[in-house]
C-alpha cells in the first residue's frame, strides 16, 4: 500500500484500536507494574503492549517499512520507508490518570515525513495529516489560526524530566515568554503539543 489516502485511513483505524486498549487499561491500571527506566522516566506494560500492537498492525499495512520506536524496536537500516512511533506519549500523565496522553505514528519516505497521526486518547481527538492532503481533526479539515502575533498566542513547551542541568535556562526562557504571550502551557505529551500548535 503506497497511496497516502489509504495509508492514512488504515493508520487512523489502527490508532483507534490501540487507543481503545490504552483507554481500557487506564481504567484498570496496576501502578505496581510501572518500570523505572531512569529518574522520572517511566514505562509500563501498557507502553510495551501498545507498541507491540502498533508494530504488528503497521507491518500488515506496509510490510516493507522499517521502524523507529519509543520502547526500543529499531529495524530500519536501508529502508526507504520508516515508521516512527511512540505508542504512549505522556506515560507519566497516563500513570496518574491525567490527560493528555497520545498514540503517535509518523511515516518517513527517504527521510522526509509524508504521514502523521496523533490520537489523543483522553479527549478522543484524532489528528492526521498526509503530504499534499492537509490536516484533519476527527476527519474534518483544520487550519492554522488567524492570530499573527506572539502576543495573541499561547505557547506550549516541555521541560526536561530526567536531566536538570539546564533547568535554569528553561525557566528563564519560560519567564521571558510569559509576559509576551497569552500564557505558557505544559501538557506532558509532546505529540499532543505538536498537534495543538496552530
Amino acid at each position: 500500500m503506497t497511496d497516502l489516502t489509504a495509508l492514512r485511513h488504515a493508520v487512523v483505524g489502527l490508532c483507534h484500536e490501540v487507543g481503545a486498549f490504552i483507554r481500557y487499561e487506564g481504567q484498570n491500571f496496576d501502578r505496581s507494574k510501572i518500570e523505572i527506566k531512569g529518574h522520572n522516566d517511566l514505562v509500563s506494560y501498557v507502553d510495551k503492549t501498545a507498541e507491540e500492537r502498533l508494530v504488528a498492525g503497521l507491518q500488515k499495512i506496509l510490510p516493507e517499512a522499517g521502524f523507529i520506536t519509543e520502547e526500543g524496536t529499531a529495524d530500519h537500516e536501508g529502508q526507504e520507508q520508516v515508521w516512527v512511533i511512540d505508542p504512549l506519549d505522556g506515560t507519566t500523565n497516563f500513570t496518574h490518570s491525567l490527560p493528555p496522553f497520545a498514540v503517535s505514528v509518523g511515516l518517513l519516505r527517504e527521510n522526509a515525513p509524508v504521514l502523521g497521526v496523533v490520537y489523543e486518547v483522553g479527549a478522543d481527538e484524532m489528528f492526521s495529516a498526509a503530504q499534499g492532503q492537509g490536516a484533519l481533526l476527527n476527519g474534518k479539515p483544520i487550519r492554522v489560526t488567524e492570530h499573527t502575533t506572539l502576543a495573541e498566542g499561547l505557547m506550549a513547551t516541555g521541560f526536561p524530566y530526567t536531566d536538570f542541568d539546564w533547568i535554569d535556562k528553561y525557566m528563564a526562557v519560560m519567564q521571558a515568554f510569559m509576559g509576551k504571550t497569552q500564557g505558557v502551557r505544559r501538557f506532558g505529551s509532546a505529540a499532543t503539543d505538536l498537534a495543538y500548535v496552530a
